[in-house]
């Protein structure tokens, strides 16, 4: 059960940057490397909240899950694992604007069974690398 704190400043508007990220659908367009597909299975606008199922790769595995994901525009996006090997899992991404672009600060608590299970007691610097890749490459394409 990794806890990881990541804290990055990307060259990039906060607005832009925060609608990019929660355009689930279209993340696999936009970061082809970390998801495979998004599919939406449930919405519930009242409350700004939207049911995924999600299929990416992390140390050669594949992994499928269910994730709700909560919305607060522009500061806030939190992700709840409900399904998968993954189940269990929370992660929270603030985004602040900063002189520089946005300061973005992804926190998550992470549970990791089935094949992800296998990262063991690698996991915590295996996911933060990739959380950091991963906002390297949306900063490269978005600015």
């Amino acid at each position: 059960m990794p806890r990881i704190k990541v804290e990055k400043i990307l060259n990039v508007d906060r607005d832009l940057l925060y609608n990019k990220v929660t355009d689930l659908e279209n993340l696999p367009k936009l970061l082809p490397n970390y998801f495979e597909s998004v599919k939406i299975v449930d919405v519930d606008k009242a409350n700004n909240v939207i049911i995924t199922e999600e299929e990416f790769q992390i140390s050669n595995r594949k992994v499928k899950q269910k994730t709700k994901h909560v919305m607060n525009p522009p500061e806030k996006h939190e992700s709840f694992v409900i399904e998968g090997d993954a189940k269990g899992s929370h992660v929270v991404e603030r985004y602040e604007k900063v002189p520089e672009g946005t300061k973005v600060i992804v926190e998550g608590d992470f549970k990791l069974g089935g094949a992800l299970k296998v990262l063991g007691f690698l996991a915590k610097g295996k996911i933060s690398k990739r959380i950091n890749e991963l906002l390297d490459e949306l900063e490269n394409k978005l600015k």
